[in-house]
């Protein structure tokens, strides 16, 4: 345990006490919410949300939870950091007529798309293609003239070799189709199973290799285990039975058609906002991605490869995402922000002083060298200036009485508990919104096991935030 307190963290501490005094009175204990409801696990038993396992995101529940509690009537729906789009699928779904999602990592924008092909040509279309795959294989394994797998260098070795041929054969074979709509449904199937037939797991920050892996046929040393590896025919169908059985249990309006697509917008939304109308939009429900560290370059770098993105687009997106990662670097907003946005964002930015003693505490462990890693002040400092000028953005973009719902987790660096909530309720509030309520899950969140060693186990806040324009 830490013997002493430096003088940093009880400047910066005393600091956080008093931010909190200030939202007590909108910090709110709510029952109904769980970690379930707020993270994808829900999504796992959900029709068409299944199909593809991504766990950034949060459940159809909680969206649908959200509007009726609020009693939210939309007519336009935003969710800047949009995932594979479940707020903006479930929204359009309740009536918005225009439902906008903005996705940066090209997985996420590939399964919105599809998804959006999908409704459009209705899905009881997918029924024969499925029965054409389940007749078919034989045709694509006598294929000898097939594409490499686009491995980076950290998906390497990443299948077995008669895995990884199976799918480039099966892929090839779709191309030769003179249906573009069962072509992208292959590409689509390809990439949902990917990490099933593949040695790796998706485990926070990184991606987790199996020790049967050929990177390590010569190392002994490594034993986890992620259990039953399928084959690729046998990822294929598993994945084809859940489709189909989810098609045939659809309600028969549904399934020809459903109400609305998504309008996707490819990039990051700090500069590609501006492609949505000012004061056009009526509700925002979005989790950005948190303070943490997590890097989903690396946790979906296998999806990434497979969609053909090369070594230097993976470090350009890497320094786009929001800065949530120790890589990141100050981005250089001049080049497409104007200056009077910046001089705003700077003016604002300037004033959060309880901010200010949580990145001088962070500085000051990092020049003792008590901090793991000198990149952490970097990115905690990018986060917020980041998140400043997205709530500058996005205010402009809503109508006057829209509401904002945020999805976000606390966070702790050396032992001072960073209030995200309540930081950003305070920027947001600076800038124009109404904080309306911080909702609070009844069971927070842990710390890593190395900080709960060193500081101690503190449950951290895992929140809803309900902002609103005037």
């Amino acid at each position: 345990m830490q013997d002493s307190l430096s003088e940093k963290y009880i400047i910066a501490n005393d600091s956080l006490d008093n931010l909190e005094r200030e939202f007590a009175n909108k910090l709110i204990v709510n029952n109904s919410l769980n970690r379930s409801l707020v993270s994808f696990q829900s999504n796992k038993d959900e029709p068409i949300f299944r199909w593809f396992h991504y766990r950034e995101g949060f459940s159809k529940q909680l969206i649908e939870y959200l509007i009726d509690e609020l009693n939210i009537q939309i007519d336009s729906f935003l969710d800047p950091f949009a995932g594979t789009g479940t707020s903006a699928f479930v929204s359009g779904n309740r009536n918005a007529q225009e439902s906008y999602a903005i996705e940066l990592m090209p997985v996420g924008g590939f399964f919105i798309q599809c998804r959006n092909l999908f409704s459009k040509i209705g899905y009881q279309k997918l029924l024969p293609y499925i029965e054409n795959i389940r007749v078919s294989r034989n045709e694509w394994l006598k294929i000898k003239d097939y594409e490499k797998f686009n491995h980076l260098r950290i998906t390497k070795d990443a299948f077995s070799l008669e895995t990884e041929r199976e799918l480039m054969q099966f892929l090839k074979w779709s191309q030769a189709s003179s249906d573009e709509n069962f072509e992208a449904f292959c590409k689509f199937l390809g990439m949902c199973i990917l990490e099933s037939i593949s040695f790796t797991r998706k485990d926070g920050q990184y991606l987790r290799w199996d020790y049967r892996s050929p990177r390590f046929a010569e190392k002994t040393d490594k034993k986890f285990s992620k259990g039953e590896i399928l084959n690729f025919y046998e990822g294929l169908i598993k994945k084809l039975e859940n489709i189909e059985s989810d098609i045939l249990a659809m309600d028969p309006i549904n399934i020809t058609s459903v109400k609305s697509t998504v309008n996707v917008i490819q990039g990051s939304c700090l500069s590609r906002i501006d492609a949505i109308a000012d004061n056009s939009i009526s509700l925002v429900i979005t989790s950005p991605p948190y303070c943490n560290r997590y890097d989903y370059t690396r946790t979906y770098a296998l999806e990434l490869a497979y969609l053909g993105v090369s070594e230097i687009e993976i470090r350009n997106l890497r320094q786009e995402l929001l800065s949530c990662t120790v890589e990141n670097k100050a981005k250089i907003f001049s080049d497409y922000i104007p200056k009077e946005t910046l001089d705003y964002l700077n003016s604002v930015f300037s004033k959060q002083v309880e901010l200010d003693n949580c990145i001088e505490f962070l500085s000051d462990e990092a020049k003792a060298g008590k901090l793991n890693n000198k990149g952490i002040v970097t990115m905690v400092r990018g986060y917020f200036y980041d998140m400043t000028l997205h709530l500058i953005q996005v205010f402009n973009k809503l109508k006057p009485g829209a509401k904002y719902i945020m999805v976000n987790d606390n966070v702790r660096y050396n032992g001072l508990n960073i209030p995200i909530d309540l930081l950003l309720s305070k920027i947001a509030n600076y800038i124009g919104f109404n904080v309306e309520k911080i909702w609070v899950l009844p069971r927070g969140k842990g710390n890593s096991s190395q900080q709960m060693k060193i500081y101690g186990r503190k449950e951290l806040r895992k929140c809803i935030y309900v902002w609103s324009k005037p």
